[in-house]
């Protein structure tokens, strides 16, 4: 007899339904859902709006989620299938929670939803600048949910809270069930953060505005980044490894797939023909791990500008 997931009106187990993949050995046999997964190999229904069949105006993952309907959620999660995704951030977690809900028979709140997903889809700079028009709220109304999806993202990704804590505070944000007090708590720790990333941080903009250069050392320097362009060359002079030794470090990265001004896969092979130990994935490029890269920022910008398309 095939065993079922909880039926409708049922409080799921978050540890029964839910793993996270490690992107570095993938195994995928026991997921029936993928939340956002883009290791290569996966042919399962994934809730994922990256690839060249997608774009910024692509219904993001939380949005997918919310037009699943409840048939086709028990179908997939039939026989101890699991659901799954690799980077908990608040579209994924919230993808996962939104799914988690309507097998517990809960209408998720439309409104957190959509504001989630456009700062996922268009990233910060958009989301801060047109949030408003986009959303089709007043400046009062979107206030309002700019804090709700900072807060959002500071209790996962900052926080670095527990995959199940954050499944079961993302459910609680999407039926209103977070306090006013706790939202803007979370906001002000959010603010301070990347306030005090921008104090420490050095930001350039090269190649006509495409690519932001952040200097310094902060785990916000992408959030700092992208708030001026949708690529980012971060540069920590001072890396501090496990194993304590202190080198420069670059990581290189695009806001997503969509961004298709930049050729991140040429820019890959160019590093490694220079050096093999440089790595990288769809969106990110590291230098090698350990140890000096034996380049300057300087040359790096220039041979990052070779594969901008303007």
């Amino acid at each position: 007899m095939r065993e079922q997931p909880r039926s409708e009106n049922q409080q799921v187990r978050v540890s029964e339904l839910v793993t996270i993949i490690n992107p570095s050995n993938p195994d995928y046999k026991e997921i029936g859902i993928g939340i956002e997964i883009t290791t290569p190999g996966f042919t399962g229904l994934n809730l994922d709006h990256h690839g060249k069949d997608y774009n910024s105006d692509s219904p993001s993952a939380i949005e997918r989620a919310m037009k699943l309907d409840l048939d086709s959620i028990k179908k997939n999660l039939e026989s101890g299938k699991k659901i799954a995704t690799i980077r908990p951030d608040p579209d994924s977690v919230g993808a996962i929670a939104v799914i988690l809900l309507k097998l517990e028979g809960i209408n998720p709140d439309e409104k957190i939803i959509k504001a989630i997903g456009l700062a996922d889809r268009k990233g910060p700079g958009v989301f801060k600048d047109n949030g408003a028009k986009l959303l089709g709220l007043s400046d009062d109304e979107f206030e309002k949910y700019k804090k709700i999806v900072a807060a959002a993202r500071y209790k996962i990704v900052s926080q670095k809270t527990p995959i199940e804590e954050a499944i079961e505070f993302m459910k609680n944000l999407l039926m209103v069930k977070i306090s006013e007090d706790e939202i803007e708590n979370l906001y002000k720790q959010d603010q301070k953060e990347l306030e005090e990333a921008r104090k420490n941080l050095e930001i350039e903009l090269i190649c006509n505005g495409k690519v932001a250069v952040v200097k310094g050392n902060s785990p916000r320097a992408f959030d700092i980044g992208y708030e001026k362009a949708q690529v980012v060359i971060a540069y920590n002079p001072q890396f501090k490894w496990p194993t304590g030794q202190v080198t420069p470090k670059f990581t290189i990265a695009r806001y997503d797939s969509n961004v298709d001004y930049f050729n991140i896969k040429g820019l890959l092979q160019e590093l490694q023909q220079k050096d093999p130990d440089w790595g990288g994935t769809e969106n990110l490029i590291g230098s090698p791990q350990g140890r000096d890269p034996g380049i300057f920022l300087e040359e790096l910008e220039k041979i990052v500008t070779k594969y901008i398309v303007y």
